[in-house]
């Protein structure tokens, strides 16, 4: 398994199941990716197939808890802002992370106090995004990623235990997530939970 770096850095596909309602705990983000591999076509004359990788910076990770009105030690105030209830900020600021060095170490990014209870949904709030290759740097387009942020749904399948400190990684696929049209660069980001795992 992947040890988190110490620097901070970012972005279900298995998630093991922890009983525990109610009560205080703990939950920590780490993020992983998968290599670019996909050709894209070169711009302006740049070799983009040759070490190409996508730099993301992130500003918001949250978790929502199952029936939580309020964590403690989360951001109450992000939370009433958006109308909503359960959500606890992790993360919160402008973090500029190369998806290149979080293929081969798990990048970590926050961690917060929260409710015991089922996790059933992350949400990552980026910036912006770009593509860094020899020739340079292209920019990336991702309209859904600065609003409302996205959304990643774990189906009831990951849950913390009161007193427990869950760590949650998340494995971003950037191969599915970028593409490319006539008006360049576009990211959709393909996110999975590939470890929950709580000690």
């Amino acid at each position: 398994m992947r040890a988190f770096s110490s620097h901070v850095g970012l972005f279900g596909l298995l998630a093991f199941s922890i009983a525990g309602c109610g009560g205080g705990a703990t939950v920590e983000v780490g993020v992983t990716a998968q290599p670019l591999q996909v050709p894209l076509a070169p711009p302006a004359g740049g070799d983009v197939a040759s070490e190409a990788h996508l730099v993301v910076t992130v500003t918001e990770v949250s978790v929502h808890i199952a029936g939580d009105e309020g964590s403690p030690g989360g951001d109450g105030e992000s939370a009433d802002r958006a109308g909503e209830k359960g959500w606890t900020t992790l993360f919160s600021g402008e973090a500029k992370v190369d998806l290149l060095d979080a293929v081969s170490t798990e990048e970590f990014l926050g961690s917060n106090e929260v409710s015991a209870g089922k996790i059933t949904q992350v949400r990552l709030v980026l910036a912006g995004a770009e593509l860094v290759d020899a020739a340079g740097t292209s920019p990336v387009s991702c309209p859904s990623c600065s609003e409302s942020g996205l959304k990643i749904v774990t189906e009831g399948t990951v849950e913390v235990s009161p007193g427990g400190t869950l760590r949650l990684t998340l494995d971003v696929d950037q191969a599915s997530s970028l593409t490319q049209d006539e008006s360049g660069y576009r990211l959709d980001p393909v996110i999975k939970i590939a470890q929950a795992e709580e000690r």
